[in-house]
């Protein structure tokens, strides 16, 4: 069998990437855009085999449903997530799946329900999962939890949702995060886009304490914030948490500009839910003065946007369904594409370009000490193969060879077709004489082929050079070496192994000049 090769780009580079892509989609309102890339995010790392990373793609599908509306789905790649995590040990992953979980939760207006995820998390053994820094995002995920917990905590103690029994911890721990939350704010190494988040939370948890004045002024930072940042539907949702803290005040000609703002924006954006939820707003503060014609034309006008939200919501649904099955389709074709381009088409072993990039990791390495060999192996006569019985014989030739000869390798060596009838052994781990005895068994493999469905008196065989990586010698001249030695094989009347002299390499150092190295010695021909 033959070697994995190393990946050109790696799965977890990749998954990122997807994910990245899907979260920057969804702040832009492309709902069709980020599930392409979420469903591609979640392939990708299902098909690298580790945990961690498909834990995070769940998660990623999970944020995308959410946003939408697809509830059901969403909360069934939040329960994968955290299946996923604890099954494999992996402590940052179910801390992962909760807090994000608690986003949704709190996007759906279930105050009480994010809270007593997020608290339960904390009294866990799996809370150690939140001060783990992740390579790649820090410690989002500890900054993330203490933004919910603030915000939802808040909300569900002002609206009473929280159980008796857990009040006090709640109370207590909200006070914590709040804190926490006033230290990342005067951070001026905290990434900016932190800051709405922040304001926000720190917005509901003033409300908490009454401390309207103090809640205003958050909710007006933040609404400067989401002006410079140039994004629709920020600006849309900074004035609609304004509008609430007017109402609190019992300010509502400030909360109908607000609302209205907010839903004209929203509608821009064609956010029709929370456009509703905006005018929603308006028609509220319109009763709220007395103006009962204003408030029920606004509700009437609702009724027909929740008429045709229904409508467009199982259109929505068919066609990110629509997009899940081409994202999988179009993986599909990306790993045949991709195999196409890292294996030869007609015996599909590993290509040139792959050897060589194995190669050089193979290199790396022997300059730390770590042994490994190359070699090269020419088929015999190949062009009077090809002249006398046709190049369909020979192309079969060259499949049969292949498969048959990496039948017989291991899991860490390598047949690569390196151009014609030439390939080349990639033999990581081995020693000279270790790769020797190797090309002796495939050499003698070779010979004793039999050919006769193909041309009764049709005989195939082959010739080796090998030679070893050492510390200091460049990958060059190491293939130069090998070559030389496949040369003197050939030379000494082929069907031979020969090996180049690892003393010579040695003395020479770093040269890399010699166009006709000397004749490498050969080992003995033994078997057929």
């Amino acid at each position: 069998m033959t070697a994995q090769l190393p990946h050109v780009s790696a799965p977890a580079d990749l998954t990122m990437l997807h994910r990245d892509a899907a979260y920057v989609a969804l702040d832009l309102g492309e709902s069709a855009l980020a599930m392409t890339h979420a469903v591609q995010c979640l392939d990708v790392a299902r098909s690298a085999g580790e945990p961690a990373l498909e834990v995070k793609a769940h998660v990623t599908v999970a944020l995308v449903m959410g946003e939408a509306y697809d509830d059901l789905g969403a909360s069934s790649h939040f329960a994968e997530a955290d299946a996923l995590s604890r099954a494999s040990g992996y402590v940052r992953g179910v801390a992962l799946a909760a807090v994000n979980a608690s986003h949704f939760e709190l996007e759906r207006g279930l105050y009480s329900a994010a809270t007593l995820r997020l608290h339960a998390l904390l009294t866990s053994e799996h809370a150690a999962g939140l001060l783990i820094v992740d390579e790649r995002v820090g410690t989002e995920l500890y900054q993330s939890f203490h933004i919910n917990y603030v915000k939802g905590s808040s909300l569900a103690l002002r609206q009473n949702e929280v159980p008796p029994g857990l009040r006090p911890g709640v109370e207590a721990q909200v006070q914590a995060s709040a804190a926490v939350l006033g230290t990342m704010r005067r951070d001026e190494q905290l990434a900016p886009r932190w800051q709405p988040d922040i304001l926000d939370s720190l917005t509901a948890y003033a409300l908490l304490r009454r401390h309207t004045d103090e809640a205003l002024a958050l909710a007006t930072e933040r609404i400067h914030l989401a002006r410079a940042s140039g994004i629709r539907t920020h600006l849309g949702r900074a004035l609609l948490e304004r509008a609430g803290v007017h109402a609190e005040r019992r300010a509502w000609a400030a909360v109908i500009t607000d609302a209205q703002e907010a839903a004209l924006l929203f509608e821009q954006d064609s956010r029709e839910l929370l456009a509703v939820h905006a005018w929603q707003a308006v028609a509220d503060a319109r009763a709220q003065q007395g103006h009962f014609r204003e408030a029920f034309g606004v509700q009437r006008q609702l009724t027909q946007r929740t008429e045709a939200l229904y409508r467009a919501f199982f259109q929505q649904g068919a066609q990110l369904r629509q997009i899940e099955r081409q994202a999988r389709e179009a993986e599909v074709r990306a790993q045949a594409m991709a195999e196409a381009a890292t294996h030869d088409p007609l015996t599909g072993a590993p290509n040139r370009s792959v050897a060589l990039e194995a190669l050089a990791a193979l290199w790396e390495e022997a300059q730390r000490g770590r042994v490994s060999s190359v070699a090269l192996m020419d088929i015999d006569h190949f062009k009077s193969v090809n002249d006398r019985f046709g190049h369909a014989i020979g192309d079969e030739v060259l499949i049969r060879v292949v498969q048959h000869l990496s039948a017989q390798l291991s899991d860490q060596e390598c047949l690569a077709r390196f151009g014609g009838e030439e390939f080349l052994l990639i033999l990581q781990g081995l020693t000279l004489a270790e790769a020797q005895q190797v090309c002796e068994e495939l050499r003698a493999a070779l010979h004793t082929l039999t050919w006769d469905d193909l041309a009764p008196d049709l005989t195939v065989t082959g010739s080796f050079g090998v030679a070893i990586m050492q510390p200091g010698i460049p990958l060059k001249r190491t293939l130069q070496e090998a070559d030389a030695a496949l040369y003197a094989a050939k030379a000494a009347g082929r069907n031979l192994v020969q090996l180049a002299d690892p003393f010579r390499l040695q003395g020479e150092g770093q040269a890399e000049g010699d166009e006709h190295p000397s004749v490498p010695r050969a080992s003995e021909k033994t078997g057929p």
